[in-house]
């Protein structure tokens, strides 16, 4: 929903060490320096202005931390201002129990 219209939005995924890591990279506006220490905290938004152009209650990331934490994974981001976001997160691989 950050990126302009019609922009694409990138998904890749590597296995390594044993884990797997997704990105998913966007062209929005990026995240402001003073908000980074935040993003993964519930109801939290870069913009909380009434005047503010996209919705969203500030859950997604929180949620999306605690469940990938739950299944012992990590989850951050890297993101420069005007330039876009890559949120990533690494999870195990899980092991075939039969082997």
């Amino acid at each position: 929903k950050f990126s302009p219209p019609q922009a694409e939005v990138e998904v890749s995924a590597l296995a390594c060490n044993g884990k797997v890591r997704v990105n998913v990279r966007d062209h929005g506006p990026g995240i402001p320096d003073n908000f980074r220490s935040q993003i993964f905290q519930r109801f939290e938004r870069a913009d909380n202005s009434n005047t503010r152009r996209k919705g969203g209650t500030g859950l997604g990331l929180a949620i999306s931390k605690a469940l990938i934490e739950h299944m012992n994974g990590t989850i951050d981001f890297d993101s420069a201002e005007g330039q876009g976001s890559t949120f990533y997160f690494e999870l195990p691989i899980a092991r075939d129990p039969a082997s």
